[in-house]
């Protein structure tokens, strides 16, 4: 068990800091090795069988784990936050996002939840020169916590900076039920040593994890580069080297010389030549043996690099199914394109996995939230229980076709035409609905405007009654 000593933390937050860090450090292999996977830097163990010590180092990458996670990244797109029965301007939960960049940071947590398993999402007060609510986002390889089961949320968690160069921990921060805890050890050395207590008396740590595929027995989740993905890499690899040596070795095509005496393998002085020459030879002059006879020549048909292709190609597609990517993601297409219906057909299961992501995700996002409230306001709204998230579909239809979608609907009375939902629907972000809600604000006062200031066409009955009233007034 990995320990750490703070000056100034009691035995119960001491045991609490070291408990988390000890689960850090025990899961900190599986971690690295996920991230060096995901960016195509891990060395493939060789069998050493078939490829030469001397090209065992050749650099070869196969880009399908970090695929995997990429794929479902990409349709994890989060518009904003709605409630259902409310108006979401009245929480001012805008200005909160637009100060922590949350349409970038979300991408950035969602992409360590994919790899690791697990991300945390911080919330807390900011510093002087930073936002009122400051929101961070922290890896795994940093940061871990403990879970409560009945409250299905954190007890306490932990992150911690470590220094590799001076093989130490240089700071760790402390989040516990009722106060924030900083600790930072000295330039020179020594042991952490508290430097601030941020007590916020909220009953529970400003920290929510986005936890991906998680089950009973294992609340971390699991990362999308599964076991069977790895080991589907690692052989492509392998083929993918294989067939770097047989393009070195059996690319071009050899010739097999029967009869030939020793002379035609050596130069004009007698020297012999060497393999190399011999090799590269392009013209071959053999004269006849002493019996009069010329030799034998034949040719060797060049390696074929087709076997490790579809070798290639059969552990791309045992990879698309354990990862629900479509076989035409990794590289692998037809001459003849496929139809609309049939991209969506091999996308199904990839849009039902971002889907569930999505409402997964989408609740950490709402606690982030809510925290948030919390952190600003001191307390959380009734009507913010109810808030839930709004993401881009994850499916990948047509603009025409979403669009037919949504005057059907109109048409039907469904859907109010200027209405933020339809405008949502249509698949447009929150600057060009917030465009057209005020477009349509400002065309509904005009228009009550001129009605109030036009003067309505008179009738011919009206007509011919104020003519007749004027001849009266003549007569008079």
């Amino acid at each position: 068990m990995t320990t750490i000593h703070a000056t100034g933390l009691d035995d119960p937050e001491q045991d609490t800091l070291n408990k988390i860090v000890s689960q850090i450090e025990a899961h900190r292999s599986y971690n690295e090795t996920r991230e060096a996977y995901y960016e195509g830097s891990k060395r493939i163990r060789q069998l050493g069988i078939a490829i030469p010590p001397k090209l065992s180092d050749v650099e070869t990458v196969v880009g399908w784990p970090g695929m995997a996670v990429d794929v479902l990244d990409e349709r994890l797109d989060l518009d904003g936050f709605a409630l259902p029965d409310g108006d979401i301007d009245d929480l001012d939960l805008d200005q909160v996002w637009r100060d922590n960049r949350m349409d970038d940071e979300t991408g950035q947590a969602h992409l360590p939840a994919l790899m690791h398993g697990v991300c945390f999402v911080t919330v807390s007060a900011g510093m002087e020169g930073e936002p009122p609510v400051l929101i961070t986002v922290e890896p795994p390889t940093r940061m871990s916590g403990l879970w409560d089961t009945r409250a299905r949320r954190l007890s306490a968690a932990a992150s911690v900076v470590w220094d590799a160069e001076q093989g130490r921990y240089t700071a760790a921060t402390l989040y516990l039920a009722d106060q924030t805890i900083f600790m930072e050890a000295p330039t020179g050395g020594g042991n952490l040593a508290v430097v601030k207590r941020s007590e916020h008396r909220l009953g529970r740590p400003l920290v929510v994890p986005l936890v991906n595929r998680p089950r009973v027995g294992r609340p971390w989740g699991r990362s999308e580069i599964s076991r069977a993905v790895i080991s589907y890499t690692d052989s492509a690899v392998r083929t993918l080297l294989g067939m770097e040596v047989a393009r070195e070795y059996y690319s071009s095509p050899q010739l097999a010389l029967l009869g030939v005496a020793e002379e035609a393998f050596q130069n004009p002085d007698g020297s012999a030549k060497t393999a190399w020459e011999v090799y590269l030879g392009r013209v071959l002059a053999l004269t006849r043996d002493e019996d009069g006879d010329l030799p034998q020549v034949q040719q060797i048909s060049a390696g074929s690099p087709a076997p490790y292709l579809d070798q290639v190609r059969g552990l791309a597609n045992m990879l698309a199914g354990e990862a629900a990517i479509p076989p035409s993601y990794l590289g692998f297409v037809t001459d003849n394109p496929s139809s609309a219906d049939a991209i969506r057909v091999s996308e199904a299961r990839l849009v039902k996995r971002a889907e569930r992501r999505q409402r997964v995700f989408g609740a950490a996002w709402c606690e982030v939230m809510r925290l948030a409230l919390l952190v600003r306001d001191g307390v959380i709204p009734e009507e913010a229980n109810g808030l839930v998230a709004r993401w881009r579909d994850a499916a990948t239809p047509t603009r025409a076709a979403q669009s037919d979608s949504v005057m059907k609907l109109v048409s039907a009375g469904v859907l109010p035409p200027n209405s933020e939902v339809t405008y949502e629907l249509l698949g447009y972000d929150r600057t060009t609905i917030n465009r057209l809600a005020a477009e349509a604000r400002r065309a509904r006062t005009t228009s009550m405007l001129d009605s109030l200031f036009s003067v309505p066409p008179a009738t011919p009955e009206v007509a011919g009654l104020t003519q007749a009233g004027a001849a009266d007034v003549d007569d008079a």
